[in-house]
């Protein structure tokens, strides 16, 4: 390809070569990804002039269906290499409402060229004969690569034309509805919630109807951002028609409303789906906002009997079943969504908001001890919410009643209770995605691993834009080392959900348990460049600087997680991650100082402390302990605490005691449980240590070898695998693995025990 056309563009020390895709900043080469960098090389060669967004998405992703988010984080990419601001910018500034305009000095050049040209030289013809075969095998290579990437991408398209199908299931009897947005026509940023808030009263209240199947609220969403329309816009009839008519609706609800002084008036229309026939219209004026909730409950009423649903009555709306209080739905609404995005402490404190406004509100209730409860694993401190929901059922639906029992049967560890309630919810409402997850995360917690990935799959056949359900088959992957499949989903869920952190967070930890540290680390700094609070990001990265050696890096990010960690809880995980630092470079005493602290915040995590007091040769402190941590059990989120660790325990507790063989049987019975792989460690070369410690060296080798095949990377895998070479006697086989170690641990501290042991063996 010729490519001397294309411009060279010279910045404030920075340096754009067109023709190598390379980007160069005071000297040094800067990674922009392929779409990131089309974005700025568009808006450089468009410089003169104000560009829209979506004159950028158009030109980039072409047809291609993105949301504004897409574009908004290749934005955020440049401004980051470019050392932009945009509350300050030198290079891009963002025209609200409008568009982008690069305002940075560009000096235009041409791409160096060689400017001395290669003579030519005699050749023999030996020499010709090699340089046409390897041309003839280049020619071929660039063949089967052209055809396999082709291969590739009519697969990866038909993938992608499966999963962006939300269809609406026809049922006879039942008319199936779509509810749009509402359209803000008085412009009143203060009411702009009513968007979606109007749209979502709706469908809680039309959903109640036997006679009507409607699409929900994230649904809506999932069509709408793959039709690239951007979330402030108003909806066309065009646009609603054609989203009605892939989601099987065959009825449309559109409207909008309008501040008038006070009042607010709220318009409905009702059309055919197949041709926007205008089928029936109302309309409600509400004398101030606090009364949007009553009036709409008679507005979805007059809606319903207009399509023909008559079990829908006035005692089942909103205001008897949810709140009469227009700023508690608000705060409720605005709290699920932030729970759904795992950001815990933000969530519960909008729904503390909703409560305190409307103390009856048994839904609000509800969600707060499932965040407590299930989200967070505190169960302890979600049964009074669950509790208080209970004696509030007169407000609730048949379907929250279920999900409040089946909320608490977890918050219980009743987990064959919890799964009977969720297989009745998807028995009488298959449409309800947060069921599937759930479902599928009990049947994971009880090792069914092929029965979660089946529910889970279930669930994206109803909603393939469900994020979270993405998220749980990651999860799932994961833990059966299937890592390939566990990033794929894990980068769906990314796609679906760029600014929330918890999505890299997911994916940062799929690349963390398959042994990628850098791409994971890259991930969890994603999450924090979103939410630099985010402690669930903060410490699964001092976890990854932990396997890689990088002790000090660690030690400062489990002394960040204690200062942000919303809970006492979440303080004494912190000091046990310190600890295990600690301990691993020698200083029990320390290890045991920190340990004992983390053991007062959080009795449950006893564990650093139990493994300290074994290294001090302390048996008795630590089988007394050992018994308490039993008896406490293992708490997990929304599902059966995983065993793994507690039986690690208790295998150690056999082998510092001199019992070899029961020792052997309780590491293997660990394996048998799923790996704890947000942990600093998932435990799963515990077999292969104590055959390596108890001198059964050709067990040792192949058990680690084992480990090897399911993480290459694993954190001191080859380390130990050299010692058990060292110990058979074989040298050179110990060499090659004390040198695959050093290159794991390139970016290790040089005084980590392990790396200093490394060197010196390969030295001597």
């Amino acid at each position: 390809m010729n490519t001397q056309g294309q411009p060279l563009y010279r910045l404030d020390g920075v340096e754009i070569d067109t023709s190598r895709f390379c980007l160069t900043r005071d000297g040094q080469e800067r990674h922009l990804r392929q779409q990131t960098f089309q974005v700025l090389i568009y808006l450089l060669e468009q410089r003169e002039r104000l560009v829209t967004k979506d004159e950028l998405i158009g030109h980039v992703w072409r047809d291609t269906a993105v949301t504004d988010n897409a574009l908004e984080q290749c934005l955020a990419e440049i401004r980051k290499v470019l050392g932009d601001d945009s509350r300050n910018p030198r290079f891009i500034k963002t025209i609200p409402r409008a568009g982008y305009r690069f305002i940075g000095k560009v000096e235009e050049a041409k791409p160096r060229v060689s400017e001395k040209p290669v003579e030519s030289q005699p050749v023999a013809p030996a020499k010709v004969w090699i340089g046409k075969r390897a041309m003839l095998i280049s020619s071929a290579i660039i063949l089967i690569v052209a055809t396999v990437t082709t291969i590739y991408l009519i697969r990866q398209r038909r993938s992608l034309q499966l999963l962006s199908t939300v269809t609406l299931p026809q049922t006879a009897g039942k008319r199936s509805v779509a509810v749009m947005f509402f359209d803000n026509q008085s412009g009143s940023a203060d009411l702009d919630w009513l968007r979606e808030g109007l749209s979502d009263m709706l469908i809680t209240d039309l959903s109640r109807s036997k006679n009507l199947t409607i699409l929900s609220r994230q649904q809506l969403h999932t069509l709408l951002d793959r039709t690239g329309h951007q979330s402030s816009e108003k909806i066309r009839l065009e646009e609603a028609l054609d989203i009605a008519q892939k989601s099987k609706a065959t009825i449309l609800i559109m409207g909008s409303f309008a501040r008038l002084g006070e009042q607010i008036r709220i318009d409905a229309q009702l059309h055919d789906a197949r041709d926007g026939q205008l089928l029936a219209a109302e309309r409600l004026v509400v004398d101030q906002p606090a009364q949007i909730l009553t009036q709409v409950d008679l507005l979805s009423i007059k809606l319903a009997s207009h399509l023909g649903a008559a079990d829908q009555t006035a005692n089942s709306g909103l205001t008897s079943v949810m709140t009469n209080n227009l700023a508690a739905y608000r705060f409720y609404s605005l709290g699920v969504e932030k729970a759904q995005a795992a950001r815990n402490p933000e969530a519960i404190a909008l729904l503390e908001k909703a409560i305190a406004l409307d103390s009856d509100f048994a839904m609000a209730y509800a969600r707060i001890g499932y965040t407590y409860a299930v989200s967070w694993g505190r169960l302890e401190e979600g049964k009074p919410y669950l509790e208080k929901a209970f004696k509030l059922t007169d407000r609730l639906s048949e379907k929250d009643k279920l999900n409040i029992a089946a909320w608490y049967a977890l918050a219980n560890q009743d987990f064959a209770a919890a799964i009977r309630s969720y297989q009745e919810i998807l028995a009488r409402y298959p449409l309800e995605v947060e069921a599937y997850r759930g479902l599928g995360r009990l049947l994971r917690g009880e090792n069914q691993h092929d029965e979660a990935l089946e529910i889970l799959k279930q669930g994206l056949v109803i909603d393939p834009g469900a994020k979270e359900l993405y998220n749980s088959l990651g999860g799932v992957y994961s833990e059966l080392g299937r890592h390939d499949e566990a990033i794929a989903m894990y980068q769906r869920y990314v796609q679906l959900a760029p600014t929330e952190p918890n999505a890299h967070d997911s994916l940062g930890l799929g690349y963390q348990w398959a042994g990628r540290y850098q791409d994971a680390i890259e991930e969890y700094q994603r999450a924090l460049a979103v939410k630099p609070d985010f402690e669930v990001s903060v410490i699964h990265l001092a976890n990854t600087f932990y396997q890689t050696g990088r002790y000090a890096e660690s030690l400062q990010k489990f002394q960040r997680y204690i200062e942000i960690a919303p809970s006492t809880a979440e303080r004494g995980r912190g000091y046990s991650g310190i600890a295990v630092i600690q301990r691993s470079r020698g200083r029990i005493n320390d290890a045991e100082r920190n340990a004992r602290q983390a053991f007062g915040y959080y009795k449950a995590g006893g564990g650093q402390l139990f493994v300290t007091l074994l290294a001090k040769g302390d048996l008795i402190a630590a089988e007394k302990l050992k018994q308490t941590i039993e008896k406490i059990g293992i708490t997990n989120r929304g599902a059966r605490g995983n065993l793994r660790e507690l039986t690690y325990f208790q295998g150690s507790f056999e082998l510092k005691s001199g019992r070899g063989p029961e020792a052997i049987e309780k590491f293997k019975e660990a394996l048998q449980h799923r790996a704890p792989v947000w942990n600093f460690d998932a435990y799963e070369d515990c077999l292969a240590n104590a055959y390596l410690e108890l001198g059964r060296f050709d067990e040792a080798i192949a058990e680690y070898e084992r480990v090897l095949k399911l993480s290459p990377n694993y954190p001191l895998v080859h380390y130990h695998l050299a010692e058990a070479y060292e110990g058979k006697g074989q040298r050179d086989q110990a060499r090659i693995e004390y040198e695959r170690f050093l290159q794991v641990w390139k970016d290790a501290d040089a005084d980590v025990p392990e790396v200093v042991r490394a060197k010196r063996s390969l030295g001597a």
